[in-house]
């Protein structure tokens, strides 16, 4: 039933907002291989709903190298101009590391604020989750996320995401975005994991802005 949930959540991006695709390369365990990842976003009202999927897969002669597969939609309800309410579902999969199961994750919580300036954007997250992996139980999860914006081509970003369980789990995603246009950008992140085991993926993509939904039509985004 997750699965269908998964693919609910995955087709309804495409029809209620803008949608990024990126097309790269990334290095996993000295393992080079082509990677693609999905990012969406879209408001109504003080509704937010942002997801994001990556998917990197390589095969060398008949046999399966990397199989990595991450997938969250979190969706946003803002309470006052500083703070919001919050739900998360996210999947994350590595079929091919030793000791390491389906992850997935169910929970609810508050985002607040913390600094919003015309260059900097922190804002901290705290929830209550469900845990369902080698083990199941429930969790506290803590996101830290910063934004630095250089200027209007160049920014960079940091998301640290925390939760104490019976296994810790830590995630911490650093990128860098350059705008080569208003629609194709240019990035480079490292993301490290650490729970059961711990794992470092680094990122050189291409990322192309596919459309967005405007008054009931699709149409190309205008900056």
């Amino acid at each position: 039933m997750k699965y269908y949930l998964f693919i609910i959540l995955l087709l309804s991006s495409f029809i209620l907002g803008d949608t990024t695709a990126n097309v790269g390369l990334t290095l996993v365990d000295d393992d080079i291989t082509l990677n693609t990842k999905i990012t969406h976003s879209a408001e109504k009202g003080n509704w937010q709903t942002n997801y994001q999927t990556n998917y990197i897969y390589k095969r060398v002669d008949g046999k399966e190298k990397v199989n990595d597969l991450y997938f969250q939609v979190k969706q946003n309800y803002k309470l006052t101009d500083k703070s919001y309410a919050l739900g998360v579902v996210q999947l994350d999969y590595d079929k091919l590391r030793p000791n390491y199961t389906l992850r997935t994750v169910l929970g609810a919580g508050y985002g607040y604020k913390l600094l919003k300036t015309d260059n900097w954007k922190i804002s901290n997250e705290v929830s209550l989750a469900y845990l369902n992996s080698s083990s199941n139980e429930l969790i506290v999860r803590n996101s830290l996320w910063i934004s630095y914006i250089f200027s209007e081509k160049f920014n960079i970003t940091n998301k640290l995401l925390y939760e104490s369980g019976k296994d810790m789990y830590l995630k911490n995603e650093t990128s860098l975005m350059y705008k080569l246009t208003d629609k194709v950008s240019l990035g480079v992140s490292n993301t490290y994991t650490d729970s059961v085991e711990s794992k470092n993926i680094f990122t050189l993509n291409v990322g192309v802005k596919l459309w967005e939904k405007e008054n009931g039509q699709w149409a190309e985004k205008e900056k």
